[in-house]
């Protein structure tokens, strides 16, 4: 018996009138275009980049510093495409830059209702602002808002709003189902969801959700997943009949032409990605990077009995002026020849195109950027040299090398100059928004690198849980969710680091505390306690620092919140401690970072054992069959790399059930036995 624990129907009756036989069969072959996007963060301005654009024959690999994306180029690509036989679809999420900081969506939802989604998936970050204020953004909003698999309960001011799981078009005599979903874990500990909205299994709903439009005769099937892109495969594998799975959480960008990682674009997988469902049958999958660069957009066609005998898409990158090249080593306007030049290589671009602005979201837009930038465009110091932010620094043994968020380093550093009863503070990489470009500092920039509605918080905690929290944000930042943000960087605290450590040994290691007074290095003391000083959403255990909230567990007067905004330190740093209000890189004696390695659990050759940091024996790797899950792996990927059967992971969970609790979640690092 069909278990009826959700009320799919009723909404999906709203949505659209069901009145088709049992099984429904198209006459002839149905074309369906597919535009998405997902991921804006509250991205609606276009944002300077550089792009390697090939435009000069006297030059190798020369960049073109550009403006990419936005929603007003993005919205106009969207009204070049649509047609009585496309969809416009989106995946969360806002929260990011400085108009939510200010407005807390209300101007994504407004540029959103110039856009018309056919239909927008909440993401984790939708509930940053808690219940009420999504419930606030719902009510604004004029298209239709998926629920998934969320379930708020009636204490919840979402109950009767975010009720929505599914929805049905009907597009030139055909119906096409749109199935949401989210990711459970990551929105309960990387949002304030509060604990008034349940949710359901995510392959479990989607299953379920198939089952009930299949019933009333719908055989072409989306589902607009906010899971990420591994995740997607694993759903594609486990299920049958979804045609096509839109992505976005894990901001991927897929390409199969080349012309994207030619522009020197981190592309990680193909458009679409094809896996096999678990009927042998091929599912896709396509998402669209993140922050409004991108418009996805893939072209499907499905026989006469609903299958798809042909996908074919690509993103589309809108660019524009002010077009610069770098010369002799600054960035200047391009001249007539060389923008003429320019632009000829992106009309030539595949995947280029000059964007056009849409007056309609303009007009929404500029009274808002008017208010923010008579606020904000204060200059409040400098930057000597850009500063990255790449969330996982790669391995390093040199300072010379040293890499990773050196931008969340100094946002952990601004923490210390404003609380002079802590010892140390903690930053996690992702709740640091963008890099510290070289040149002039402003309070714009300050707000845009910090956008969330975060306190400074500081807890008295031992030195054993200052290393279990790094040790937990480490793993968890390289788990299935892929909450890369979640790396920890820290001041007045450094540390060796080991990527993917097996479950016996520390990701870090070798861990010191600097004196603030004597300025000296000591190594940490595990007995001791320290005020360590964070941002008041890492303090609630969020984003996997869950040793933060087990020590506010053991003792509630270890938490003290400052109600200090998350952004104003690091306006003090520039604007009351820093010389002349310049800031420079961290050199060796500041930087958390010590080195970084990869864990390797295997004895190198003609050494008899490996110990970890903590003297702590680890065990190697059996030498029947076994494997050692690395980041980005999935069951599915597993049993596709080892067995040649992506379909053969369940063989594989079977072997593994006393170690592997949830098919759906391992972690690096982790040995599971094959068959």
């Amino acid at each position: 018996m069909k278990r009826k624990w959700i009320g799919l129907g009723t909404a999906a009756i709203m949505v659209s009138s069901l009145s088709s036989p049992a099984v429904a069969l198209a006459s002839e072959s149905f074309d369906l275009t597919i535009m998405h996007l997902n991921d804006h963060h509250s991205h609606l301005e276009s944002q300077t980049y550089d792009l390697r654009l090939d435009y000069d024959d006297a030059q190798d690999d020369e960049k073109v510093r550009l403006e990419l994306g936005g929603m007003s180029y993005i919205s106009s690509l969207i009204n070049e495409y649509k047609n009585d036989g496309s969809l416009y679809l989106q995946s969360g999420e806002v929260n990011g830059t400085l108009y939510f900081s200010l407005y807390k969506g209300e101007t994504d939802i407004k540029v959103l209702n110039a856009l018309q989604p056919d239909a927008y998936m909440v993401g984790n970050h939708e509930f940053d602002e808690g219940d009420q204020r999504l419930a606030d953004l719902y009510d604004m909003a004029t298209f239709p808002v998926l629920s998934g698999n969320i379930k708020p309960t009636k204490k919840s001011p979402l109950f009767g709003k975010l009720d929505k799981p599914y929805m049905i078009k009907e597009m030139n005599g055909e119906k096409v189902a749109i199935i949401g979903v989210v990711k459970i874990e990551k929105t309960k500990e990387s949002s304030l969801v509060s604990d008034n909205v349940d949710f359901i299994n995510e392959i479990e709903f989607v299953k379920s959700a198939v089952e009930e439009v299949k019933e009333q005769g719908i055989n072409k099937i989306l589902v607009l997943s906010h899971l990420g892109y591994d995740f997607d495969q694993v759903l594609a594998a486990e299920t049958s009949d979804i045609d096509l799975i839109i992505g976005g959480d894990t901001h991927n960008l897929l390409d199969s032409s080349g012309a994207m990682k030619d522009l020197g674009l981190p592309v990680t997988g193909e458009y679409p990605t094809v896996v096999k469902n678990a009927d042998g049958k091929d599912t896709y999958i396509v998402q669209a990077w993140e922050y409004a660069k991108v418009l996805g957009k893939i072209d499907l066609t499905f026989d006469e009995q609903g299958e798809v005998i042909s996908a074919a898409g690509k993103p589309i990158a809108p660019v524009n002026g002010p077009y610069q090249i770098n010369v002799d080593g600054k960035w200047v306007d391009a001249d007539e020849t060389a923008l003429a030049k320019i632009k000829d290589a992106i009309a030539k671009s595949p995947v280029l195109v000059e964007g056009a602005t849409n007056p309609a979201v303009e007009e929404i837009i500029e009274p808002y950027r008017e208010a923010v930038e008579a606020e904000m465009a204060t200059v409040i110091g400098t930057v000597k040299e850009t500063l990255t932010n790449d969330r996982i620094p790669k391995p390093f043994t040199a300072m010379k090398d040293a890499n990773g968020s050196f931008a969340a380093q100094v946002v952990a550093d601004s923490f210390l100059y404003g609380l002079p009863q802590a010892d140390l503070a903690i930053q996690n990489a992702g709740g640091v928004r963008s890099t510290f470009l070289q040149g002039n500092f402003t309070m714009a920039d300050a707000y845009t690198m910090l956008p969330f509605s975060n306190t400074v918080t500081t807890l008295k905690i031992t030195g054993e849980e200052v290393v279990n929290v790094l040790d937990d944000a480490i793993r968890y930042s390289q788990g299935i969710t892929q909450s890369t943000g979640a790396f920890p960087y820290a001041s007045h605290l450094r540390y060796d680091v080991y990527l993917n450590a097996s479950d016996n040994v520390k990701s870090v290691y070798n861990v010191e505390v600097k004196d603030r007074k004597t300025g000296k290095w000591s190594p940490i003391d595990k007995d001791k306690s320290y005020v360590v000083v964070t941002n008041s959403f890492t303090a609630l255990g969020k984003d996997g620092y869950v040793t933060f909230e087990k020590a506010i567990e053991r003792d509630p007067n270890v938490k003290e919140e400052t109600h200090i905004e998350y952004a104003v330190p690091l306006v003090e740093l520039f604007t009351k401690y820093l010389n002349g209000g310049e800031l420079v890189k961290p050199n060796a004696d500041s930087y958390s970072i010590k080195s970084v390695k990869e864990w390797q659990s295997e004895p190198s050759e003609g050494s008899e054992s490996t110990e970890s940091p903590d003297g702590e024996s680890t065990i190697p790797a059996e030498e029947v069959k076994t494997y050692t899950v690395t980041k980005g792996d999935t069951l599915y990927s597993i049993a596709k790399k080892t067995l040649n059967d992506g379909r053969r992971w369940k063989q594989i969970y079977e072997l593994n059930k006393n170690t592997i609790k949830n098919p759906n979640f391992i972690y690096p690092g982790q040995v599971i036995v094959l068959p």
